[in-house]
Order: C-alpha cells, then structure tokens, then sequence
C-alpha cells in the first residue's frame, strides 16, 4: 500500500486484525509473504509478539533499570491499522482517528468505499461465496493512468481488442453508470446458443477510484490493482475467484 508495510492476521476464533509491519524495538520489517503462525517474531532481535499484536517477548532485556513487561506488553505492541472485510474484500484505513472509533458496521464500510453503488455489486454478485484462486502480476510498460484510462473506455476498444470478449458480449446493451467514486460498465451476453460459460449471461466492471478494478462474470471474478512504477511503467496486480460450485 504505497510505502506502508503492513500485516494483516486472524486469530484462533477468526477476529482479523491489521498492524504496521514493523517491529516497535530497531524497526525491522517482521514477515513477508503469507502463511499461517501462532505469533510474530522479529527476525532481528527476535522480540515477539501475539497475533493481537501485543508484545510477548523481548529477548535479554531482563534486569534493565525501569524494566517491566507488563509495561512493554502495554506500550510496545505493534501499532495498529483500522481493518473491515467487505464482501471477499479486506480493506484497511490508515486515517489515526478512524482507528479510534468503534468497530464500523458492514453498511457504513460498503458507504464509505462504494458510496451509493454498493447495492449494485452485492446484486451482481461481489460478494463472500466467492473462493479465491490464484495471482498474477504483470509489469505493463506504460504509466498507470493509461491503463485505467483504457478500462474506461465503456468498451469502445472490446471490439478491436477483444474480440473473442466480444462475440460473447450483446454489445448493444454495453452501459456506463458513474457514482461518487465508482464506475460502472455493464453489458448482456450474447444469445443463448453463443453465451459463453467463461461470460455467463452478464459481465459487470466496476471501477473504484484511484486505481482498482472488479470484473464479474460468469462464475468468475477477477480484480486488478494498478500500481505506479514510474512515469513510464505499472505494476497490475491480478486476483482470480471463483464460485464455490466450480
């Protein structure tokens, strides 16, 4: 997320949890990648902490003037990150006063990021049955604004460039709705006898301000999130999911 390092966790009874990746002792970044752990330990003093993001232990510091754990434990926690799950979606605030505010409601989280698109996507089916599948990543060799600008195109380019998209899509029926922070592209598919099982009978692309894109279709959804590299080159994040019944 830009330059912030951040880890994101859930417990034994599946409360999730967000924190600054970074270890409150010499500020080294705790883990990488993603897997499954009872706890964090910091890969260069060895200070570790819980999956609440409290300090546990702190190795050979015992005996120091002023020292108590119980102090430690209570202001050397990992610095938390406000975090709500949405749909398949888990979404994180780094604003400091959102984190002091109480647990958001599904509702307000679905109104603050989609504003008054939300239904549309919980109606097109964005929502928790799907099962995610896999990643992929690209390096694109153009500025990232030029990749959001071709999605947005409402399909002027799916006919030339996507033809095989194309034939599977009633492109009569192609439509573009704009909201607060989101647009949306949505089209029929094509005839019974032509719907394609990838398309379904509807394809739905929405487009959430600044850089993310959610495509359904079919029993399929994938997301692209287009990262900046420079002027010249993105980095597009892709993740796939797919209904549970396939």
């Amino acid at each position: 997320m830009g330059n912030v390092e951040f880890v994101v966790c859930r417990d034994d009874n599946g409360k999730i949890a967000a924190f600054h990746n970074v270890c409150r002792h010499h500020a080294s970044l705790l883990v990488s990648g993603s897997g499954k752990t009872s706890c964090f330990t910091c890969p260069y003093h060895g200070w570790t902490y819980g999956l609440n993001g409290e300090l546990r232990k702190a190795t050979r510091i015992s005996g120091i003037e002023d020292f108590s754990i119980n102090v430690f434990r209570r202001d050397f926690g990992l610095v938390p990150i406000k975090v709500a799950t949405w749909g398949p979606f888990v979404l994180l605030n780094m604003d400091n006063e959102i984190l002091q505010k109480d647990n958001i409601d599904t509702d307000n989280v679905a109104s603050e990021w989609l504003g008054s698109s939300s239904e549309l996507f919980s109606l097109n089916g964005v929502d928790t049955t799907l099962t995610y599948v896999c990643r992929r990543e690209y390096i694109i060799e153009c500025n990232w604004k030029v990749f959001c600008d071709n999605y947005l195109d409402g399909g002027y380019h799916v006919p030339f460039a996507h033809k095989g998209l194309a034939s599977g899509l009633s492109l009569d029926s192609y439509t573009t709705s704009i909201f607060e922070k989101v647009s949306i592209q949505s089209a029929e598919g094509g005839s019974k006898e032509k719907e394609d099982d990838r398309l379904g009978s509807k394809a739905f692309y929405a487009f959430i301000y600044p850089n993310f894109m959610i495509n359904r279709y079919g029993p399929w959804m994938d997301t692209n999130l287009a990262i900046p590299l420079g002027p010249r080159k993105c980095l597009v994040v892709f993740d796939y999911f797919l209904e549970a019944s396939f």
